[in-house]
């Protein structure tokens, strides 16, 4: 038996535009099966970003970690914003 956990697009208005995302997460997924999923995404962009820089794991993740947090806090201050202009 499959399940859909997420189902992510990008798109773009024009050539070189910035990509507009749409991320999907049916009402049936249970929150550990989306935290597996996210966890293991994120397990594989750290080890493929210490592959590519030449790193151990270990300080990639440190990096990974930090740049996380920032960008997270960036997309909650997004929000935010967008809520306070009534979008």
């Amino acid at each position: 038996m499959q399940k859909l956990i997420i189902n992510a697009t990008a798109s773009r208005k024009s050539v070189g535009a910035d990509p507009t995302f749409k991320i999907v997460v049916p009402p049936n997924v249970e929150t550990t099966e989306l935290e597996y999923i996210l966890t293991r995404v994120m397990y594989n962009m750290v080890r493929i970003y210490a592959r590519g820089k030449q790193i151990p794991f270990e300080d990639a993740l440190v990096q990974y970690k930090e740049a996380m947090a920032v960008h997270i806090g960036v997309i909650h201050d997004q929000k935010l914003k967008e809520e306070q202009d009534g979008r």
